[in-house]
């Protein structure tokens, strides 16, 4: 089947429901949601100055905006948070929309994880650690030569 014909026939089967009154079909759901720690997730963005987290971000600087005015940004919790994921920002990151999908579902997800880990831990520390607005240098890989500075 060819990608026109693919579009097709998925078009048909959302208009069979859609005739058939199915088209906002509901699932029931039970069970208790945790709740996340609003302070975390603005912690996060603070922390990221509106930038991509990610130091292997192709476009870390967005010029996206929300309707608020804010970067574009997600704060993603670096183990998933409705499987017991740590709600603290040593454990979270802020990614642009294009990173946070990426290491959900792409290929490079687990390895990219990973690399979050140790960025989202690095980045908490040093901000735990230091005042000056200029650090901490924007990744791990910029704090290998780097001297924090002395206050």
């Amino acid at each position: 089947m060819s990608t026109e014909a693919d579009y097709r026939s998925l078009c048909r089967q959302v208009e069979t429901k859609e005739r058939a009154g199915r088209a906002q079909d509901r699932r029931p759901t039970a069970g208790e949601r945790r709740v996340r720690s609003a302070a975390a997730r603005r912690a996060v963005l603070l922390r990221s100055r509106g930038r991509c987290e990610n130091p292997d971000c192709f476009k870390a600087d967005l010029p996206y905006r929300t309707k608020a005015g804010e970067p574009l940004l997600e704060a993603d919790h670096i183990d998933d948070h409705a499987k017991g994921g740590r709600d603290h920002p040593a454990a979270m990151i802020a990614l642009c929309p294009n990173c946070h999908r990426n290491k959900t579902h792409g290929e490079d997800g687990p390895a990219m994880t990973e690399r979050l880990r140790a960025e989202a831990a690095l980045l908490d520390t040093k901000w735990q650690e230091h005042r000056d607005p200029r650090w901490p240098p924007r990744s791990v890989t910029a704090l290998a030569g780097a001297v924090p500075p002395r206050f």
